[in-house]
């Protein structure tokens, strides 16, 4: 018996890197390209004299239907697999993806990008996040750097890439090509598999027999109560048995019961403002340098340096975990304070040099971010809490980004 739970772990732990491999790829299919956006669209805005705030805009809603897309997973995944939930998500993303290629003005990002992408994009990263959460609990905070430290090295060449795309191939090429990069999140979604296949059945109600009478799970268990230890049926009118089910099938979906969580709520709070801080910042940024006067180039090289340090933070955030534990709720609130205080330095400068080393130093620590944000929540609730969980976070994330990104959009 020993010998065959060993077996089991250590096919696990085999698979799990597989699906460590599937996260990568998906990400980098996915959203490489996003903090790019300011250097693929710059050209494209000035034709079209469009704005930064279709931009933001964009980005908001791309927050919000993550969210969206974390839901729709988590009421699929008690009737299919999260593989096939992860599968639907893959075909709205690519099909978003390439419905980029066609637009006519940045205004037409909040559909492509935002809507198809953002849902498509939110029912695959929980899946995930959760599948390695399947396979990995102490190596959990280990595996997830290296993850994030692997995907850095392919993003860290994404805006040369995206530079020498843009003179060769132009502006429609370049989307081309993206979208065709798109599509290896298929793949990615297909490692994507645990040994629960079959989604587990969810009762509303323990299973039993009731003075001989079978207690259907489909049955409105609700109307049995119970008086002085003998069940009792209540009869309801049907308006308000319809109108008790849709309540009660939308808290089921959105999982409403773990906000009675506290701490869980707090998580989530704290999360939406810096990961929205965080988005804006480094799309806002090559915008920024433009205006300080850099060519593309400069600018390139200082994205390039970001994702450089962010790819640097990964991999020594993974070197200390797996030798020391490491808390990842002081980790992100570290990194969170030392990130305001260097954004505000950053203001007072303008020099190259000092420029890349900033940006640098920021890289490092929204590594930090990154990795620390999914284990935080993971840690805090069970496996199978966890995507309706993080839906509900990137809900909260999401209802940031649409309140606050028009408004950024137009201070800019």
């Amino acid at each position: 018996m020993e010998t065959h739970m060993k077996e089991e772990k250590h096919d696990r732990n085999g698979w799990g890197y597989l699906v460590g491999l599937g996260t990568v790829i998906t990400f980098v299919a996915g959203i490489g390209h996003v903090n790019s956006f300011g250097l693929i669209y710059h050209d494209f805005m000035d034709e079209t004299h469009s704005t930064a705030k279709s931009l933001t805009s964009a980005y908001g809603v791309f927050a919000i239907m993550l969210a969206i897309g974390g839901i729709i997973l988590n009421s699929l995944k008690k009737k299919f697999p999260l593989r096939t939930g992860g599968l639907i998500g893959a075909l709205l993303l690519t099909t978003g993806s390439f419905s980029t290629i066609f637009i006519t003005n940045t205004n037409q990002l909040p559909f492509t990008f935002g809507i198809l992408q953002g849902i498509g994009f939110g029912m695959v990263v929980p899946v995930c996040y959760s599948t390695l959460n399947y396979y990995f609990v102490r190596k959990r905070t280990t595996v997830m750097s290296l993850c994030k430290a692997v995907q850095g090295v392919i993003i860290m060449w994404y805006p040369q890439l995206l530079k020498q795309m843009m003179s060769k191939y132009g502006f429609r090429g370049t989307l081309l090509v993206v979208a065709g990069i798109s599509l290896h999140v298929y793949p990615g979604m297909l490692t994507m598999q645990t040994n629960e296949m079959s989604p587990r059945k969810i009762r509303t109600a323990n299973d039993c027999v009731e003075n001989g009478r079978n207690v259907d799970e489909n049955e409105d268990l609700l109307r049995v109560k119970e008086k002085n230890g003998e069940p009792q049926v209540v009869f309801e009118s049907s308006s308000k048995k319809v109108l008790r089910r849709i309540r009660d099938k939308i808290m089921e979906i959105l999982n409403v019961k773990i906000l009675k969580d506290s701490v869980y709520c707090n998580i989530c709070i704290g999360q939406s403002f810096v990961n929205f801080s965080d988005l804006t910042f480094f799309m806002l940024q090559p915008m920024l340098l433009f205006q300080y006067g850099y060519d593309k180039t400069d600018i390139a090289m200082c994205i390039s340096i970001g994702a450089a340090s962010d790819l640097a933070g990964r991999c020594l955030l993974a070197l200390i975990s797996s030798l020391v534990h490491i808390n990842t709720r002081i980790l992100f609130y570290l990194a969170t304070f030392l990130t305001v205080l260097i954004r505000i330095a950053m203001l007072q400068i303008t020099t190259f040099l000092w420029m890349a080393i900033v940006t640098g130093m920021l890289g490092v620590l929204r590594a930090w971010l990154h990795v620390a944000s999914p284990l935080l929540i993971s840690n805090h609730v069970s496996h199978d809490d966890f995507p309706g969980a993080y839906a509900l976070s990137m809900l909260a994330a999401g209802t940031v980004n649409v309140t606050l990104s028009p408004l950024i959009g137009k201070v800019y």
